[in-house]
């Protein structure tokens, strides 16, 4: 049976318990939560002992994996020679809970975030990144750019290289870039000190983790090179995704509650302490930006993947009364955002896919500059 928590140095022998506080702490913690995707997690775990820059952990936890291979895991890091923290948890945490699990495993300065299916984009990856860190100690964030495994495509949602700086209105503009969880890295004395399951069911806690650290004042560095890959390919397995779920038929609109509903909020409460007299006006900002985006982004793909009548029901659930709830607003914003709700629901469910398809590259070019008008400093 696995043991439910193993943690082990380079040349050390397996121990239940975290290493002593003396011990000098690696300069990365890469933090993965797994959940049955083993054979895409063993090729990641490849290319991150591919390294040249040795000095890092790797710390994972299992949402109580059903493939009947969690063993494989362990073996392959006992195996390997890495410095590792393994933990199967006792319950299925889903996704929130069990990031922020691979987070508490972690002793290093920095918390590499990395996803089960996605690699580091070359051995000098780590190496690359220490640098930069190095040379700017108050760096809470960073944020790279990525490429997809296959084909190599760049997704840029950062733009320029540099420190972008720091609080609230930097946390306020730059949350989306923090929608993917792959090469995010946090400081990790911050992380621990955010740690909530507030947001648990959000599969956001990356965005609200960075979003905190960036509001309280620790610096935002964004990196316009792509040093992860996104969905790693392994042949004859594929992973589970929204894409591929079986079409629901029924021929009634019913609200269907996206996590999205709950972005908004989330972001909102990860500023709030910092936020002082502009909360009212940034909060607007936030809630804008989650309607003016990832909103009519996500109606679109429901109807490609589903159906009109579900993409309804999804915006049915992410109606005001859902969106706004909790937060306060004065009349006139609220109204505001009522209104830009009813404009981009007409617009999601309107617009031709093929209309959108064609936009699209244009669109998320957009979508990545507006807001984002601060001028990063050079590295």
């Amino acid at each position: 049976m696995t043991p439910e928590i193993v943690r082990v140095r380079v040349g050390g022998e397996p121990d239940r318990t975290r290493i002593v506080a003396t011990d000098r702490p690696p300069f990365f913690s890469i933090c993965i939560p797994q959940y049955n995707r083993t054979s895409f997690l063993k090729e990641a775990l490849r290319t991150i002992k591919a390294q040249n820059f040795p000095d890092f952990e790797v710390c994972i936890a299992d949402d109580r994996s059903t493939d009947g291979r969690s063993h494989e895991i362990v073996e392959y890091l006992q195996e390997s020679g890495l410095s590792f923290a393994y933990k199967q948890n006792s319950e299925n945490l889903r996704y929130d809970g069990n990031l922020r699990t691979a987070i508490g495993l972690a002793s290093g300065v920095y918390c590499l975030l990395m996803g089960n299916d996605d690699a580091l984009a070359g051995p000098n990856v780590l190496a690359r990144l220490r640098e930069l860190l190095v040379q700017h100690p108050k760096v809470g964030l960073l944020v790279p750019n990525f490429a997809d495994f296959g084909g190599g495509r760049v997704t840029r949602r950062v733009r320029h290289t540099g420190v972008v700086g720091q609080g609230v209105e930097v946390a306020t503009s730059r949350f989306r870039n923090l929608s993917f969880v792959s090469g995010l890295i946090l400081r990790n004395d911050r992380a621990q000190a955010h740690a909530t399951d507030k947001w648990d069911g959000s599969e956001m806690y990356q965005m609200y983790l960075g979003s905190r650290i960036i509001a309280e004042g620790y610096e935002l560095l964004e990196l316009d090179e792509a040093l992860v890959l996104k969905d790693i390919i392994v042949p004859g397995e594929s992973v589970d995704s929204y894409f591929n779920s079986p079409r629901v038929s029924s021929p009634a609109i019913i609200e269907r509650r996206l996590p999205l509903v709950q972005l908004g909020r989330l972001v909102e409460d990860a500023i709030r302490p910092h936020a002082g007299r502009r909360g009212p006006v940034l909060a607007v900002k936030i809630f804008l930006q989650i309607l003016m985006f990832p909103y009519p982004f996500w109606i679109m793909e429901y109807r490609r993947v589903q159906s009109w009548r579900f993409a309804a029901g999804v915006c049915l659930g992410m109606r005001p009364r859902n969106l706004l709830a909790n937060v306060r607003f004065k009349p006139l914003h609220r109204a505001f955002i009522c209104g830009v709700y009813l404009f981009f629901t007409c617009v999601g469910l309107l617009t031709p896919i093929v209309a959108f398809d064609y936009c699209r590259p244009r669109l998320y070019a957009i979508s990545k500059s507006l807001f984002q008008r601060a001028t990063p400093s050079c590295v």
